[in-house]
């Protein structure tokens, strides 16, 4: 009876422990995509930005051009659609963009579209993609003059967790260039949070980028400027905007003409500088709350933990350590499930007894 009775025990217990691993499992499974395309936190009008336009202070007969050569949409991992994507540019002082959504090109006949049918006077788009992978980020920036059928025939897009060898990394960077294109190498800092099989500034250098962020969002990376003057490489500012928000740096360039092609030409020279406002500039619209963002936020913010790993060992830590806690955390109410009724009868047997 005793081995009969700790039998239903043990298969009670593995019941509950596949029950739970179920539901961990499960709810990281949802967290990803809930991350990944879930929803915004706001909800975004082309009418947002209708009051509401800004413009840094800078030499005008110096630069003509403000562009922003780093931006996404809601066709990778943003929140805003291409048109809401020039509204809020253009309400920001740009008169320049780049499209690098994540790993597709999908927006950018959208966005080019709307740019030049709607917008022609005021704002220009030259395509782009960002590169992906656990490895590196780098922005192809490609010729206006070329279509998505050429772009996409030779620019082979790995996949965001993916880990290119060195070689396809150098690969990708002269296929790019082969259509024309310029290369820029997104975010990088010895400070962040890296692989260890993130390449060096020199191996970048030696596979022939042609810039480096030097400003992404609020970040000023004085290493990448340094390095960038003391080897004769581009440099950029970039918002490398996924949702609306203040912006601290535009690349700035001088044209002769306003057109896609001039602008190219001069980003293809280097000839660029940049504005820096490390308080960020004003940014007085309010939008909507999403209430569907509110009910997902704890699945989205877990969703957000695990996007992380990848590209960090200390994420990677984190995330054992997470796994600690839950398995930890399991161990414990089963152990007390098992010691606690053992305790309260051996306080009834000593009651009983006195």
């Amino acid at each position: 009876m005793y081995v009969l009775g700790m039998n239903q025990k043990l298969k009670k217990t593995l019941k509950k422990f596949v029950v739970y691993n179920l539901v961990i499992w499960i709810t990281i499974g949802i967290s990803i995509p809930a991350m990944v395309t879930g929803p915004a936190q706001f909800r975004y009008f082309d009418e947002d930005w209708d009051d509401f336009n800004y413009s840094p202070e800078y030499n005008e007969t110096e630069w003509n051009i403000l562009i922003d050569p780093h931006s996404h949409t809601y066709y990778s991992d943003g929140s805003l659609s291409p048109r809401q994507n020039l509204l809020w540019h253009i309400s920001m002082g740009f008169n320049a963009i780049v499209l690098t959504d994540h790993n597709s090109f999908e927006g950018i006949d959208e966005i080019r579209e709307i740019a030049r049918n709607e917008f022609n006077d005021t704002i220009k788009v030259l395509p782009g993609v960002e590169w992906t992978t656990a490895r590196v980020h780098l922005n192809f920036i490609f010729p206006p003059d070329l279509d998505l059928e050429e772009i996409e025939s030779v620019i082979t897009i790995k996949g965001y967790i993916s880990r290119p060898t060195d070689q396809e990394i150098e690969a990708a960077i002269s296929s790019a260039h082969s259509l024309g294109g310029l290369v820029s190498v997104n975010h990088y800092s010895s400070n962040k949070r890296l692989s260890k099989e993130t390449p060096t500034r020199d191996q970048f250098l030696d596979w022939g980028v042609d810039f480096f962020e030097i400003i992404n969002q609020d970040r000023y990376f004085s290493e990448n400027h340094q390095f960038c003057i003391d080897n004769g490489l581009g440099i950029v500012a970039s918002t490398d905007m996924h949702e609306p928000e203040p912006v601290y740096a535009w690349t700035t360039l001088n044209t002769s003409e306003f057109s896609e092609e001039a602008i190219f030409d001069k980003l293809e020279a280097g000839r660029t500088g940049y504005i820096y406002d490390s308080f960020g500039s004003p940014y007085d619209v309010e939008h909507k709350l999403n209430k569907a963002y509110i009910f997902l936020y704890p699945l989205i913010k877990i969703g957000e933990m695990f996007e992380g790993a990848y590209t960090s060992d200390v994420s990677g830590v984190q995330l054992g350590i997470l796994f600690v806690y839950i398995y930890g955390i399991y161990l414990l109410i089963e152990g007390c499930r098992f010691v606690i009724p053992k305790i309260k009868l051996q306080i009834k047997n000593r009651k009983e007894k006195n």
